[in-house]
């Protein structure tokens, strides 16, 4: 009985052949030179990490005795929560790496009290830690770049340089192209093994930054608490709007179909002994069969608009505009589809926003605006109204933030007295 190669400890030949396709196939990745570039930036941006914080910190500390270094201080925070920002987006856009943005909640604050939000941050000290450990990160990425790479791009070339100046390889001088020609496939894989290890240099960067720049275990609790009872408050507000539902179809559009079917029957029974009330009542008939469909009508549209459904975020929130008692200028609204989710949230947002508009602001103007960023959507609506709203009072606002923060997105209010109000909605492009 004859055993296959399996059985026998043999690689399948297919394996045998991918593995190299596997080692070759780095040099087509665009990640790859993402990485590289990534990699590339490390060490002057820690450079000019260190450079800022350690002026900033000395000055602001020294001059601190006499009022003038607080200043320098806080712009020193602003400037390493800056950093770090930036650093996420570089870790997003270069290496892949989706890092959770910190609970964000500063609009309509006094600068003492942001700061003072951001020294309770533990985001902010693990933040620091990472930037300024981005130097020796960047000295590391440096050495690994130049060196490796720079001996595997001279191997590779060696036919090349050879024809200008002779080279010299671990003792061996090499003094013509031909004698170079040797080195070429030596440098080529080189090359591909360099590219290989800054593609592992690279993950272990990214996986520190992930750790260092994200949220704590203590703020990803809250958030996972926050987010239970948004779904407790999301489950109670769907099943009294099924309520609401059921009430409107019992009390208006079925009551309209039973007097409808019993005007039918009065004119059937009529037909042949009394013509003219026959028709009447037909005619009765079809007038609430009008008012039926035009309920149904209003009641689709109160649980999901149909422009919003077939036309798009624009056309809907156009339509918005149009009903709403004061001038709204609407703008920014990206022609490409969004997520269906996202324009739901967004559109319900404006619709509330502008509701409250018109109910309390006293506005004469309002503004929409959409903006999308790479990953983001944000959604800002504005009045010159009196301000004052408070987003605690009412279930209008705390019905949206629940919408919106279950697609793992923030909902602000700003609204200073005299000043007119701005509702805020940032939300993910991508699913949470």
């Amino acid at each position: 009985m004859t055993t296959t190669g399996l059985y026998r400890g043999d690689v399948p030949s297919a394996a045998i052949s991918a593995a190299p396709r596997r080692f070759i196939a780095v040099v087509g990745r665009s990640q790859t030179w993402k990485n590289l570039a990534y990699l590339a930036l490390a060490f002057p941006l820690g450079l000019a990490y260190v450079i800022v914080l350690s002026v900033g910190l000395s000055v602001g500390a020294g001059l601190a005795i006499v009022f003038v270094g607080l200043p320098i201080l806080c712009a020193t925070l602003a400037a390493w929560r800056g950093m770090a920002s930036l650093e996420r987006t570089l870790a997003r856009s270069l290496l892949g790496v989706r890092i959770p943005m910190p609970p964000q909640r500063e609009s309509g604050l006094t600068a003492w009290t942001r700061v003072k939000l951001w020294l309770r941050d533990p985001v902010t000290w693990k933040s620091f830690v990472f930037v300024i450990a981005k130097l020796p990160m960047g000295i590391v990425a440096l050495v690994v770049v130049t060196v490796p790479g720079a001996l595997a791009l001279v191997l590779a070339l060696a036919p090349v340089i050879a024809i200008w100046v002779p080279i010299v390889f671990f003792g061996w001088e090499i003094d013509g192209p031909l004698e170079a020609l040797p080195l070429l496939p030596v440098g080529v894989l080189a090359s591909v093994a360099t590219l290989h290890l800054f593609n592992g240099l690279s993950w272990l960067y990214g996986l520190t930054a992930r750790v260092m720049l994200g949220p704590s275990t203590v703020e990803l609790h809250e958030r996972v608490d926050d987010l239970r009872d948004s779904r407790a408050r999301i489950l109670a507000a769907a099943d009294d709007e099924r309520r609401r539902i059921e009430r409107n179809l019992h009390d208006g559009a079925q009551q309209r179909l039973v007097s409808l079917t019993l005007t039918l029957g009065l004119a059937e029974g009529r037909f042949e002994s009394d013509p003219d009330t026959a028709r009447k009542l037909v005619h009765e008939a079809r007038e609430e069969a009008q008012r039926a469909v035009q309920e149904l009508r209003e009641l689709a549209r109160g649980i999901h608009p149909a422009l919003l459904s077939e036309r798009g975020l624009g056309p809907a929130l156009d339509a918005l505009a149009a009903r709403a008692p004061v001038p709204v200028e609407v703008s920014g609204v990206p022609d490409e589809r969004l997520p269906a989710a996202v324009e739901a949230a967004l559109y319900y947002t404006t619709a509330e926003a502008l509701t409250n508009i018109a109910k309390y602001a006293r506005a004469h103007r309002a503004t929409v605006t959409v903006e999308t960023e790479p990953g983001f959507v944000t959604l800002s609506v504005s009045d010159d109204g009196a301000g004052g709203a408070d987003p605690g009072v009412g279930s209008g606002l705390r019905g949206l933030r629940d919408r919106v923060e279950a697609l793992d997105g923030r909902l602000e209010v700003v609204s200073p007295p005299a000043q007119g109000t701005t509702v805020i909605a940032v939300i993910p492009l991508e699913a949470p």
